[in-house]
């Protein structure tokens, strides 16, 4: 076991909290949840790709990273006109 996969092993109780916040929170709460969430993800990604010694796989976290906020701004917009 290396430490890069005891690192990604560490963070993973961290995204039980933006879990937690996303299934209880408000509306609000939640949004924030995701974006929490998707960060937390990515870092994770990142680390995987340090652990297992696949450079290729750097990519995964670029997009989710790039591609997290406009997919939030666009759950609020439609949470904002459809519910």
């Amino acid at each position: 076991m290396t430490i890069w996969l005891a690192v990604v092993i560490a963070m993973l109780p961290p995204m039980l909290v933006p879990l937690w916040v996303a299934i209880r929170g408000d509306l609000a709460n939640r949004l924030v949840a995701v974006q929490l969430g998707s960060a937390v993800a990515s870092l994770v990604l990142v680390l995987m790709s340090f652990a297992f010694d696949q450079s290729t796989l750097i990519d995964l976290p670029i997009t989710l990273s790039l591609l997290s906020l406009p997919g939030t701004l666009m759950l609020t917009l439609f949470l904002e006109r459809w519910l």
